[in-house]
């Protein structure tokens, strides 16, 4: 994965922002992101690639939709969401993952681990894909056989454009980000949001 986060490493950024969590108002995070705080379950419901995830406090235990326990890194990310989500409106204005703040020189391994893998596996399913995206995401008026923004987090879209391929050119996908995107998660989640996308896009076209 994206993330270089080691063992320790992901240990250590749970306790940090677990902390962080449980000292900051439960219904502030909850307007600043979008999500639903419920006081009597004294947990949030936070809608994660479609499904809900429950993330109770103060403790910022991750519980997916079917009661598992959420994957490290995922873990990671709704946490960093709830506690820096700062309540600003998304954009819709499209940055690729470079102009996000300190990501220029990480490029290269972000087209390789998440456009790359994305633009072979979409390679010859337009059709699925458009049928995907017409019941998962909302049709964006830029350039490409498909453009379609996909709302992971409440907050959070991400801009999938996909080209077929054609006489000229190969197959292409691009995974663009919001411009208000580094006001909810760091860069390095950003890019591990990215992978997940990609992953859990080719996953649902697989299964159908």
């Amino acid at each position: 994965m994206t993330s270089e986060y080691g063992t320790d490493q992901l240990r250590e950024a749970r306790e940090k922002v677990r902390s962080e969590f449980a000292r900051l108002d439960p219904s502030w995070m909850a307007s600043r992101s979008g999500t639903v705080y419920g006081f009597s379950q004294c947990a949030f419901t936070v809608p994660f690639f479609g499904d809900d995830h429950t993330v109770s406090y103060p403790d910022g235990v991750v519980t997916q939709a079917d009661g598992r326990s959420a994957p490290g890194m995922e873990e990671i990310i709704l946490l960093h969401y709830l506690v820096g989500a700062d309540g600003n409106e998304v954009r819709d204005v499209w940055v690729s993952y470079r102009d996000l703040p300190g990501a220029r020189y990480h490029e290269p391994a972000f087209v390789a681990e998440v456009e790359g893998p994305l633009s072979r596996g979409l390679a010859g399913r337009l059709e699925p894909l458009r049928n995907w995206a017409q019941g998962n995401t909302r049709p964006v008026d830029l350039p490409g056989d498909v453009a379609a923004a996909w709302y992971v987090l409440p907050r959070v879209p991400l801009l999938i454009i996909f080209n077929e391929a054609d006489e000229e050119f190969a197959a292409s996908a691009r995974v663009l980000f919001d411009a208000s995107a580094s006001g909810y998660l760091p860069t390095e989640d950003l890019s591990v949001l990215g992978e997940l996308a990609a992953q859990r896009l080719l996953e649902e076209l697989d299964a159908k």
